[in-house]
C-alpha cells in the first residue's frame, strides 16, 4: 500500500494529464461528428492491423496440422480413385488395383550417394511394413526396406539396386527403369525392343506387374536415346517425374490383396 501511494505521489501529474486527455478525447468524439469519424477510422485501422497480425501468427502455427489434414484427404482421394478404376476396368484383375494410400512426411533424405535412402515419420503402428511402395504426387519414390514402430526407411529410386517395371503410355510396351548413379534428375530405361520407335517426351508409368506399385503411376519422360549396349535392345535416358531433392510429403501404398495374390504366385 505504501508503494502504491509513493507511486501515485511521484507520477500524479502524469496520471492527471492522461485522465484529462482521455476525457477530452471522449467529449470530442461525442460532440464533433467529423472528429468522431476520423478517430473511429484510425481505431478501426489499428484494431484491424492487430487482428490481422494475430490471425497470421495463428495460421502460421496451424500450418502443420492443416498440411496433415490435406495429406490425409489426398490419400483418401487416391484410394477412392483406384477403387473406381478397378470397378470400371474390364481387362485387368480388380484385385491388383485395390490399394490404400498412407500419407507420411520425409524427415531425412539423400540424393548424392551411390545408394540413397529416405526416412519417413510413419512406422509399424501405422500399418507400414517392408516392401511397400512409396510415391509422391509427382510419381514413384521408392520402396520400404526397414520398419520400426514409428519410422520407416525407404530405398529411393536413386539406388544401385532399384529397378522398376514401367510401361510406355503411347504403345503399351514394357521396359525396366533404373538410376544411372550420377544425376538425381535422370535414370536409364533398358530392355526397349529394337523395333520400338521413341520420341523425346514419351511418357513412362508403372506397369502394375508387381504388388509394390499400382499401374499408371508416373515414372518420367524420355530425354534422349542412348548408344546401343546390346544388339537385342535399346536404352534411353529418362527424366524422373519426381524431384527427389525437394521431397517433403509421400504416400505409402498398401495393397489390400497382397497376401491373396502372393499365395497364387507361390502356387504357380
Amino acid at each position: 500500500m505504501y508503494s502504491l501511494l509513493k507511486f501515485l505521489k511521484k507520477y500524479h501529474y502524469i496520471l492527471l494529464f492522461l485522465i484529462l486527455e482521455v476525457l477530452c478525447i471522449t467529449m470530442l468524439i461525442k460532440n464533433l461528428p467529423y472528429q468522431k469519424r476520423k478517430l473511429t477510422k484510425v481505431g478501426n485501422a489499428i484494431s484491424g492491423s492487430f487482428f490481422k497480425t494475430k490471425t497470421n501468427f495463428t495460421d502460421y502455427f496451424s500450418l502443420k496440422e492443416e498440411n496433415k489434414l490435406m495429406l490425409e484427404h489426398n490419400a483418401m482421394l487416391m484410394s477412392e480413385l483406384y477403387k473406381i478404376n478397378a470397378d470400371t476396368n474390364l481387362v485387368c484383375d480388380s484385385l491388383s488395383h485395390d490399394f490404400n494410400f498412407i500419407p507420411a512426411n520425409v524427415i531425412n533424405n539423400s540424393v548424392n550417394n551411390v545408394n540413397n535412402y529416405l526416412l519417413i515419420d510413419k512406422g509399424r503402428k501405422d500399418g507400414l511394413k517392408k516392401d511397400m511402395g512409396v510415391i509422391c504426387e509427382k510419381g514413384v519414390v521408392g520402396k520400404i526396406v526397414n520398419v520400426t514402430e514409428n519410422y520407416a526407411s525407404v530405398m529411393s529410386m536413386l539406388h544401385s539396386y532399384s529397378v522398376i517395371s514401367a510401361r510406355f503410355t503411347g504403345n503399351q510396351h514394357i521396359a525396366n527403369v533404373s538410376w544411372g548413379n550420377t544425376d538425381y534428375r535422370y535414370g536409364t530405361v533398358s530392355d526397349i525392343p529394337l523395333h520400338l520407335h521413341l520420341n523425346n517426351g514419351d511418357t513412362l508409368v508403372t506397369s502394375g506387374f508387381s504388388n509394390i506399385y499400382p499401374s499408371d503411376i508416373m515414372v518420367g519422360t524420355i530425354e534422349e536415346m542412348l548408344n546401343k549396349e546390346s544388339k537385342d535392345f535399346n536404352t534411353a535416358k529418362i527424366r524422373f517425374s519426381t524431384n527427389f531433392s525437394t521431397l517433403r510429403h509421400v504416400f505409402v501404398i498398401e495393397n489390400l490383396h497382397e497376401t491373396e495374390i502372393d499365395s497364387l504366385t507361390i502356387n504357380q
